[in-house]
């Protein structure tokens, strides 16, 4: 199966985030929900999303990605807060492949994988899908950062969207959701400007706080 074999690269590390809530997912990944909800994957390389948070985040990719709503839904998030999803629609003569939701660049990328060629690519060091060794690098400037939390992720000091480098220096550890929500302001304020516009400066405003 390929979830054993992405867990043999990457070992399960912490204890399993609680909470469903009882709240359905789509039963193209049920599967994967029953087996890894919650888990996190080599000290937060990968994290499964619980229900809770899936259904979370499904809603704050929706408003981030136009179009996106009742065709993708959240299964995991990688350690840059790259938000993982799988097409939900019937298949028909469509393949489904996986997509993943960057808060960094404001836009998403089609994989043109299904859910087990993706694990697989995850787990394979050739392939490198998740930039494990840029995680690695992170890590070794902060060698006490230890588990990332499931609310924690390394998010860019100044965007890429704004001319920050894509460098270890340039990255902190942060808030996951607040991460994101600043990432979504700032993607619909420069999205439709045309190109070469100078920025000398965008407008956020706090994320609400959680309940």
């Amino acid at each position: 199966m390929s979830l054993e074999v992405l867990l043999h690269r990457f070992p399960e590390t912490g204890t399993p985030e609680p909470g469903s809530g009882g709240r359905d997912v789509p039963e193209p990944l049920a599967g994967v929900f029953e087996r890894m909800a919650g888990r996190t994957l080599a000290n937060g390389f990968l994290r499964f999303h619980t229900p809770d948070s899936a259904h979370e985040s499904y809603a704050a990719c929706a408003r981030m990605i136009e179009g996106l709503e009742g065709r993708y839904f959240p299964f995991a998030f990688d350690w840059m807060g790259r938000e993982l999803l799988f097409d939900i629609r019937e298949p028909g003569r469509r393949p489904r492949y996986v997509i993943a939701v960057d808060p960094a660049e404001g836009e998403y990328l089609r994989t043109d994988l299904s859910l087990d060629e993706f694990f697989v690519a995850v787990a394979d060091e050739d392939e490198d899908a998740l930039a494990f060794p840029y995680f690695e690098e992170w890590r070794a400037t902060d060698p006490g950062s230890g588990l990332l939390g499931f609310d924690q992720v390394v998010g860019y000091k100044v965007p890429l969207s704004l001319g920050g480098e894509d460098s270890v220096a340039n990255m902190e550890l942060t808030a996951r959701r607040v991460y994101f929500e600043l990432s979504t302001q700032i993607a619909l304020q420069i999205r439709d400007l045309p190109e070469g516009t100078p920025i000398s400066g965008v407008t956020v405003a706090p994320p609400e706080p959680e309940a």
